[in-house]
């Protein structure tokens, strides 16, 4: 299968060629802090909510949306909503088409869970912001996959773009592109400076050792 070109760099007379990542794995297979609890009849990223939680006890009367505050004393969460047509995408916040789109279920994690991750004796309002965060996050590069947002890069010589000198996969969003960029950049100054030590070790084979002579030499 061939590649997708996404876009292609010059950088110290290398090509950066950044592809689609056309297998990423999903990061709903990663080592999450949040777990995925979903209702969809079609869509099971990862646990089913009816199994592990009553609506009653999450919702404020039964309905989706609004946690109760009784939940909140338990768990930290947040909604996750899905637009359906022509893909799918996912987001914290209701989307604008009630026709496609509508709640798809929580992530979440126990606040038992943080303490022992983190190592923490309570949960201040800072803390519980600071995993909504991460949770925001899982949410937001979920999205990431589902709409293929996810990037790998091949290195090659300005000259032979057949020769690739370097790659990896797997970089999501607009950060990870920024990531991408960094690192081949990097990379690339690791090979002109190799290559460099490489010239100067060959010259040393041939011709040996550039040594002085002394001044006498010459009288």
């Amino acid at each position: 299968m061939g590649l997708t070109l996404y876009k292609q760099t010059e950088y110290r007379g290398h090509h950066i060629n950044i592809y689609y990542d056309e297998s990423p794995e999903s990061p709903r297979e990663w080592s999450n802090i949040g777990t995925f609890y979903t209702t969809h009849h079609r869509y099971r990223t990862e646990n089913e909510f009816d199994k592990d939680f009553d609506m009653e006890e999450v919702y404020v009367d039964g309905r989706p949306g609004h946690f109760r505050k009784t939940f909140l004393r338990d768990y930290i969460a947040l909604n996750i909503y899905l637009y359906d047509h022509s893909g799918q995408a996912v987001s914290s916040a209701p989307f604008s088409c009630r026709w496609d789109s509508g709640w798809f279920g929580m992530v979440a994690v126990s606040v038992e869970a943080v303490k022992k991750e983190f190592g923490w004796d309570k949960i201040t309002s800072y803390r519980r912001r600071k995993i909504k965060g991460y949770l925001q996050n899982e949410i937001d590069t979920y999205n990431e996959y589902l709409h293929g947002e996810v990037y790998g890069f091949q290195i090659t010589s300005v000259s032979d773009d057949s020769e690739v000198l370097d790659s990896c996969w797997g970089y999501f969003g607009d950060a990870g592109l920024e990531q991408l960029k960094d690192e081949c950049r990097d990379l690339i100054d690791n090979i002109i400076t190799r290559q460099k030590e490489q010239e100067h070790t060959e010259r040393l084979r041939i011709f040996g050792p550039e040594l002085p002579f002394p001044e006498f030499a010459f009288n």
